[in-house]
């Protein structure tokens, strides 16, 4: 999977946003349990606390009660008792339901209740025998009461150290949640804090360093040192920046390097024949000749040779610039490719019968019509096989043969082959650019370097396609098709 920029600033900000949700539930959690201890804290241990308290006084109060009415035999003091008596035993009730039933309170608030009850028991049993006027052992009664009352008082004083104990630990607890969530938030925030600086970092490393090696490559471009991006660890984007920027640069060394061609051309094929009309025009001038008019006319012929030569390169150059604007005008006609293959052939004949070159053209068979610019086309053919011509050796033959593309009749297909030099393989790409001219390691006539390129607009304005095939030393064939008129 490519890891995009966009893709790695998802990716990092998901792993922030990770953490912020990590930190946010944990706080969470904790915050609830902080809350849940501050309630146990504010509303079980206080008022579990309270309650004893209050039934402690109770009891107290009950218990002076209890001995002013064995005193006074006064009934209201028995009434007051068996009031607070009430508030006693719902207290209790109250305590038992506020206390955990699985905690050590509970069983302590069953004992006292027990305990208590008992109590009113033995109160009621020694009130009963006080009211009668019978004999009973006092002692006893008032003995077993304060028996039973302190161990209710030592079960209720036990609730409230447990309670008090279960207090600080809920606190100490809360403490160490506090301190707990607040030592995670730190930790979590600077994590997360060194993990987005740490992102950022190599982020920004990886664009920035290739941005970089871009801007000095530019620059040593505008220098005119046409230099490529080497391969460097760079997000997918950058990457494809780079290799369009390395194919940038080959088109510019191309640029360069027509730029070369083209002064060459133009220091050659339009130089040479101005330097020799000027010196035939100043020898003209000067009379020097003017006794022999066999060499007047020979210098008139040459002047007017490189005329033509000169228009003609001019008119390469023209085409080829409205060719690549597509201004260039052609016009179609249904025709039979043949006769044009064979005009070409004939314009070219005198020259291969200079060189002993033989031609040969391979009858054609039923080919359809097609839809050219017969000029044109024309004009093509007689490029192929002159181009043929400069490098074939004397005594050897050029082939030119018509046929349709792999039997098919959607395409007729022209070749030209030759027994030449042949033509490396990297060369073959590059054979159709203007000013191209290819090292063939022997002499040749110097051409304009513009007659492939303009067979290549020309097919490419009919919709076919040229290319070459070639193997060294053994020759190359140049061939070209043409869609036919359905």
């Amino acid at each position: 999977m490519k890891f995009t920029i966009f893709k790695r600033l998802v990716v990092s900000y998901m792993v922030i946003m990770l953490f912020v949700v990590l930190l946010a539930g944990y706080m969470t959690i904790n915050v609830n349990h902080i809350n849940n201890l501050t309630h146990s804290i504010a509303f079980v241990s206080t008022t579990t606390i309270g309650l004893v308290e209050r039934i402690l006084d109770s009891i107290l109060s009950q218990v002076g009660f209890e001995k002013k009415y064995f005193i006074s035999k006064d009934k209201d003091f028995l009434q007051k008792f068996m009031e607070i008596q009430e508030y006693v035993i719902e207290d209790l009730s109250r305590l038992q339901e506020a206390v955990d039933n699985t905690s050590e309170k509970k069983q302590l608030c069953v004992e006292a209740r027990q305990l208590y009850e008992h109590y009113a028991f033995l109160f009621n049993r020694e009130s009963d025998l006080f009211t009668s006027g019978r004999s009973y052992p006092m002692k006893q009664y008032q003995e077993e009461r304060e028996g039973v009352l302190g161990d209710i008082n030592q079960r209720l004083r036990k609730i409230i150290d447990v309670a008090r104990y279960e207090r600080e630990q809920m606190i100490e607890e809360s403490v160490k949640t506090s301190f707990r969530v607040v030592k995670v938030v730190i930790i979590t925030s600077g994590s997360a804090i060194i993990l987005g600086i740490l992102i950022s970092f190599f982020t920004t490393r990886g664009i920035n360093r290739a941005i970089l090696l871009l801007q000095e490559k530019t620059d040593t471009i505008a220098k005119g040192r046409f230099e490529k991006v080497p391969d460097i660890a760079s997000p997918p984007e950058i990457k494809a920046l780079a290799d369009d920027f390395n194919i940038m640069c080959d088109r510019l060394r191309e640029l360069d390097q027509m730029k070369i061609d083209f002064i060459s051309h133009v220091s050659h094929d339009l130089r040479t024949p101005l330097t020799a009309i000027r010196e035939a025009s100043s020898m003209l001038l000067e009379g020097t000749y003017a006794s022999s008019p066999e060499k007047q006319h020979e210098l008139l012929a040459i002047t007017k040779e490189e005329c033509e030569r000169l228009i003609d390169s001019v008119n390469k150059i023209l085409d080829l610039s409205r060719m690549e604007a597509r201004m260039m005008d052609y016009h179609f006609t249904k025709c039979n490719l043949a006769p044009v293959v064979q005009r070409g052939v004939l314009k070219v004949a005198p020259i291969a019968l200079s060189k002993n070159v033989s031609l040969e053209l391979n009858p054609p068979p039923d080919i359809p019509p097609v839809n050219i610019d017969e000029e044109r086309i024309f004009q093509v053919v007689q490029n192929l096989i002159g181009n043929a011509l400069k490098f074939t050796r004397e005594g050897d033959s050029i082939v030119i043969s018509i046929s349709l593309l792999d039997n098919k009749r959607d395409f007729v297909v022209v070749s030209v082959s030759d027994t030449g030099c042949g033509i490396h393989k990297d060369h073959l790409g590059l054979i159709f650019d203007k000013f191209r001219r290819i090292d063939s390691g022997i002499e040749t006539d110097r051409g304009t370097g513009l007659g492939l390129s303009i067979s290549k607009h020309i097919i490419t304005a009919h919709g076919g396609k040229i290319w070459a095939e070639s193997e060294l030393g053994k020759g190359s064939t140049f061939s070209f098709t043409l869609p036919v008129l359905l």
